[in-house]
């Protein structure tokens, strides 16, 4: 059985898969839908039954798979960092779990799942590992009861319900047809059970592939039970091996999404056309209207609106934040109370305080606008820091970029820019300073001063035509 085992439970997702028929230069497991890649959904699921250590076997891509496990886990939303265990030779998943055996003999018992298998729920996973312990068996398989059983293999039990064995499609008969329970390819195994089947697992099929079903009938083998737990949703266990199969998950990820935020208190006013990704949160009486997509990091806080035809990513919306029409947020912060759009574009580091609003055409970037101030119409603010109460006239422009370099912009507290003002940074205007519309700011303003920087008007009468 290998070194002494000191853990309880291992975490093992399968990973190394070559994923041929998504016609893709990037790994199967790093395709991605609802905020994660494939992956990222199986290791989210396996975390929630508190195993001991993970470990993700790689072997296409590699290095690829590699460093997005160890750059994006915190992202995904995951608490426990996945140890990447290489699979040299690609000869099935028999084969990938054989050269985890180091990892597998750390533990007493192994949760092994599928990377390309993304919906499987915490609830199964649960129930899963409660089965395999309350029936004393040294492995179980998750199963599921599907409408057509072609192409996978048949659980075949004997009549106290423990497998027996499962059968390919390509050798069964009429009676194991028509049997419509299927392997879903993840298991609880004893990992000491494991570990001493796994050497003798021989080559098979017209690819000469290691299977990990052959497992099961060598540890039955031995006296021991295998079992089986059905999921209660077989869609649950479905594997994507195309892109049709990522959008048809895709979609299943997104009725669940809508779902549990509709039961918590969200109203989603057209599920049918509402993008929601599995990582955003929402706050309870915050309305959905149509075409709205939601993804990344984003948290919308309670009693807010997003209006239709909104792109909102990796962006903190407060309590009580309209979002209007049409509007672009990505990076952004906004506390409670503020309005944005229609037609707007916050950008990264774009920061709104208490009731601040942005409007129509407007764009800020990088820029902190004060509590209660407004950038109505038609301007842009980058690299500013503007104070509270200040009023944004219609087509002003924070000119932060002399070709070099990015300057910044300040604006005091209760400072009022009037319509086509140009703002060349690096330039600060004291509180309570007017500035006049048409100026060009070159050069700072004092506290309570006008401010006039255009040319004089000049009238003259027209010559008189020919």
């Amino acid at each position: 059985m290998g070194k002494e085992q000191t853990k309880g439970l291992g975490l093992l997702v399968l990973a190394g898969g070559m994923g041929t028929r998504m016609k893709s230069a990037l790994p199967k497991v790093l395709h991605r839908f609802s905020g994660r890649p494939l992956v990222g959904h199986v290791l989210k699921s396996g975390e929630t039954v508190g195993p001991d250590g993970v470990g993700v076997v790689v072997g296409h891509g590699a290095e690829a798979v590699a460093r997005e496990l160890e750059s994006g886990s915190a992202a995904w939303g995951l608490r426990v960092k996945a140890a990447t265990l290489l699979q040299k030779e690609l000869s099935g998943s028999g084969r990938a779990a054989f050269e985890a055996l180091p990892f597998i003999q750390d533990f007493k018992e192994v949760l092994v799942l599928c990377g390309d298998a993304p919906l499987i729920r915490p609830e199964t996973l649960s129930g899963l590992l409660g089965h395999f312990r309350s029936t004393a068996s040294a492995a179980t398989v998750l199963t599921a009861s599907v409408p057509d059983p072609s192409g996978y293999g048949r659980i075949v039990k004997n009549p106290s319900g423990e497998v027996l064995r499962i059968v390919e499609q390509s050798e069964t008969d009429a009676q194991t047809a028509a049997i419509t329970e299927i392997n879903s390819g993840m298991y609880v195994f004893d990992a000491g059970a494991l570990a001493q089947a796994l050497p003798q697992l021989k080559q098979k099929g017209p690819k000469k592939e290691y299977y990990l079903t052959d497992v099961l009938e060598l540890i039955r083998g031995r006296g021991l039970k295998v079992t089986a737990f059905q999921a209660p949703d077989y869609r649950e266990i479905l594997g994507i091996n195309s892109r049709l199969q990522l959008a048809e998950a895709a979609a299943i990820m997104r009725e669940r999404v809508l779902l549990k935020l509709m039961d918590s208190g969200v109203t989603v006013l057209d599920p049918a056309s509402a993008f929601i990704e599995d990582t955003v949160q929402i706050g309870q009486d915050t309305v959905i209207h149509p075409g709205v997509c939601l993804s990344g990091a984003t948290v919308i806080g309670r009693n807010c609106s997003i209006g239709p035809c909104c792109a909102v990513k990796d962006t903190v919306l407060g309590d009580g934040t309209v979002v209007k029409f049409g509007c672009s947020l990505e990076g952004a912060r906004t506390e409670a109370d503020c309005a944005v759009g229609p037609f707007s574009h916050l950008r990264p580091a774009a920061s709104l305080k208490a009731g601040a609003k942005v409007g129509n055409f407007s764009e800020v970037k990088k820029s902190v606008v004060g509590a209660r101030s407004k950038v109505n119409h038609l301007s842009y603010i980058g690299d500013a820091t503007v104070g509270d109460d200040v009023n944004i006239g219609a087509g002003t422009i924070t000119c932060n970029y002399d070709g070099v370099k990015k300057h910044p912009t300040v604006l005091g507290n209760g400072v009022f820019v009037g319509s086509n003002v140009n703002l060349v940074a690096p330039v600060t205007v004291g509180a309570g300073a007017l500035l006049a519309a048409g100026s060009t700011i070159t050069d700072d303003v004092p506290e309570g001063a006008l401010a006039i920087a255009r040319g004089r008007q000049v009238i003259k009468p027209l010559k008189q035509k020919v």
